[in-house]
C-alpha cells in the first residue's frame, strides 16, 4: 500500500499573528463604541489599530497561497468548502445583526426584508461583516489569483511595486476631505470591495509563495524587523497630528484608507511573525502555548459575535458600560467582551450550530491506526515536509485564512 502524500503542515507563527490581530480588532471596535467620535486621543490609537483590516486580508491570502502553492485546487470543490465555512456564517450573522438593528430602529416587515437583502449584497448588516463579504470575493477569484502568481514567478518584486502604487492611488482617491460625486457614491461600499485591499492580498500571496526565504530573512534580521514598527508608528502618528492640525476631524484623520497605513501594516505583520517564530520554536516549553492555539481556533467565532456583545454592554437602555467612568468604561468593556465571546464560542462549538455561528464544521472522526501505518499524519501528529524547520511547523489543519 503506497503512502498518501504529506499534507501541508500547520504554521504555528500564524496562530500568534491571528490572535494578536483579532485582539486588536476588538480593541478598535471597543474604543470606537465607548469613546466620542471626535476624541483626538482615541483617534490617535484607532488609526494605529486600523492595521487589522489589511492584516486580515493579507493573512487570508498568505494561508491559502501557502496551502495551494504546489497543489492546484479544484475550483468547484474549493468554492463549495470555502463558501460553506464563510458564506453560511455570513448569511446567518447578517440576519442576526439585522434583527439587532431593528430593536433600536424598527421598520415595517417589507422594508426590513429589503434592508436585509441590501446588507447581504453590500456587507453592511453590521460594521464588521464586510470582512466576510470581501473574503468571499477573494475565494471566488483565488484560482485566477494563484495562476497570476505562478505566471509572474521571478517578477514578484515588480508585481508588489505595481500593486503598492495602485493601493496608494486608491487610498488617495478614497481619502479626500471633500469627495466628488463619484467618491460620494462609492465610498459607502469601498470597505466591502476586494479592490480596496488588492495590495494586501497580493502581498500575502507573494509571501505565501516564498515563505521559507521570507521566514529565514526575518529570523536573520529580527532586531531590524522588531524596530521597524517604531518608525512606521511614529510616521502614522505624525501624519495623524498633521491632519488634525490642518482642520481634519479625528474620525477622518484616523481613516483606514491612507497611504501611511500601508508600511505600518507590513511592518507590524512582519514583527508579529518574528515574535511568532520565537514562540513557535519554544512552544513545547511554554505552558501558555495551548492557550494561544485554542484562542486561534476560536478567533473567527469571537470575531463574529463580539459586536453583539458590545451592543449589549454599551447600547441597550441602562447599558452596563454606561455606569463606568472613562477610561475604565473602555478597559472593562474590552475584557468582558473577550471573555463573553470566548464563552459563547466554547458553548456553540458543542452544538449543531457550530458551523453556522463559528464557521467550524463538526469534528471529524479520528483517523484509523491503519492510516497512520500508511504514513499519513493523523490529527495531533506532526507531518514532516521537506524544509520543515522544526517546532514552528506541526499539526496540519484546514487552510483557510483567518477563519482558521
Amino acid at each position: 500500500m503506497s503512502a498518501a502524500p504529506a499534507r501541508t503542515p500547520h504554521l504555528y507563527p500564524v496562530d500568534l499573528v491571528r490572535v494578536f490581530t483579532f485582539a486588536c480588532v476588538i480593541a478598535v471596535h471597543t474604543i470606537s463604541t465607548t469613546t466620542p467620535q471626535d476624541s483626538v486621543r482615541a483617534g490617535g490609537l484607532v488609526v494605529l489599530l486600523h492595521f487589522t483590516r489589511e492584516a486580515f486580508f493579507a493573512l487570508t491570502a498568505f494561508v491559502l497561497m501557502h496551502r495551494y502553492r504546489d497543489d492546484r485546487p479544484r475550483p468547484v470543490h474549493f468554492w463549495r468548502r470555502r463558501f460553506l465555512l464563510v458564506g453560511v456564517p455570513y448569511v446567518v450573522w447578517s440576519v442576526i445583526y439585522t434583527g439587532l438593528g431593528l430593536v433600536t430602529a424598527p421598520a415595517p416587515p417589507l422594508q426590513a426584508l429589503a434592508g436585509l437583502g441590501h446588507a447581504l449584497v453590500t456587507g453592511t448588516a453590521w460594521y464588521h461583516l464586510y470582512f466576510l463579504l470581501v473574503s468571499l470575493q477573494f475565494y471566488l477569484v483565488f484560482p485566477l489569483f494563484r495562476k497570476l502568481l505562478l505566471a509572474t514567478r521571478g517578477h514578484h518584486g515588480l508585481l508588489l511595486l505595481g500593486s503598492a502604487a495602485l493601493q496608494v492611488v486608491t487610498d488617495l482617491w478614497l481619502h479626500v476631505p471633500a469627495p466628488g460625486p463619484a467618491e460620494t457614491a462609492l465610498m459607502p461600499y469601498a470597505m466591502s470591495s476586494l479592490l480596496s485591499y488588492q495590495f494586501f492580498v497580493v502581498f500575502g500571496g507573494v509571501v505565501g509563495m516564498h515563505l521559507p526565504a521570507v521566514d529565514a530573512w526575518i529570523r536573520r534580521h529580527l532586531p531590524v524587523v522588531l524596530a521597524a514598527p517604531v518608525v512606521t508608528c511614529a510616521a502614522v502618528e505624525l501624519w495623524y497630528r498633521h491632519s488634525i492640525t490642518g482642520g481634519a476631524t479625528a474620525q477622518f484623520a484616523a481613516d483606514v484608507f491612507q497611504p501611511v497605513i500601508v508600511p505600518w501594516t507590513v511592518s507590524v505583520m512582519a514583527a508579529v511573525w518574528g515574535l511568532g517564530t520565537l514562540w513557535a520554536d519554544r512552544r513545547d516549553r511554554w505552558r501558555g502555548s495551548r492557550l494561544v492555539e485554542a484562542a486561534s481556533t476560536r478567533s473567527f467565532g469571537v470575531f463574529l459575535v463580539h459586536p453583539a456583545i458590545l451592543w449589549v454592554l454599551t447600547t441597550i437602555p441602562d447599558a452596563p458600560a454606561a455606569h463606568l467612568q472613562r477610561p475604565w468604561e473602555t478597559v472593562v468593556t474590552y475584557v468582558v467582551t473577550i471573555a463573553a465571546a470566548l464563552t459563547f464560542v466554547e458553548l456553540v462549538r458543542r452544538t449543531p450550530l457550530r458551523l453556522a455561528l463559528t464557521g467550524k464544521p463538526q469534528r471529524a472522526a479520528r483517523r484509523a491506526p491503519a492510516a497512520q501505518r500508511a504514513g499519513v499524519a493523523a490529527p495531533g501528529e506532526r507531518a514532516a515536509l521537506p524544509g520543515d524547520r522544526g517546532p514552528a511547523l506541526g499539526t496540519p489543519r484546514a487552510a483557510g485564512g483567518t477563519s482558521g
